[in-house]
């Protein structure tokens, strides 16, 4: 049990961001790539904050064969799109939505950090507290899902 957890006191923004976040966030996986010939190409915004994901991405069946993205981005959703584009390629999409969902449950149901090759998010767990943050977090993940949706997937 944390400190924070026996004390009830909610965490602080120095505890969010920490040094693996801030790393995550300093360099992101995969921006400003460009796929050469992208099955698909779209953005997400988020309303409260601005942030924005731009990404293209190429399928091989239903596994992402390469991916790029353009992230515009507070340190939250910067390293959210960092951990996403470390993990994406050669993932299968009923992956990413799987991972999708475990993000969504830790955030919003305090359940378990995604797990194998989207662990990384764990470095979000922090980001619990912060509800208008949420939506930043879960940008990569939005523009993953139009995409599936606009290649049938």
């Amino acid at each position: 049990m944390t400190a924070q957890a026996s004390t009830g006191t909610a965490p602080s923004l120095d505890s969010v961001y920490q040094d693996r976040l801030l790393d995550l966030a300093e360099t992101i996986a995969r921006d400003g790539h460009v796929v050469a010939a992208p099955d698909a190409e779209t953005t997400a915004v988020s309303r409260a904050c601005g942030s924005r994901v731009r990404i293209q991405v190429r399928f091989d069946g239903d596994t992402v064969a390469d991916y790029g993205q353009r992230v515009e981005a507070c340190a939250l959703g910067s390293a959210a799109a960092s951990a996403v584009g470390g993990a994406v390629i050669g993932a299968s999409v009923a992956e990413i939505r799987a991972a999708a969902a475990a993000l969504e449950a830790m955030l919003k149901r305090d359940g378990p950090a995604p797990a194998g090759r989207f662990d990384s998010l764990s470095a979000l767990l922090p980001a619990r507290a912060f509800t208008n943050r949420h939506g930043s977090i879960l940008l990569t993940f939005r523009a993953l899902e139009k995409a599936f949706k606009a290649t049938g997937r």
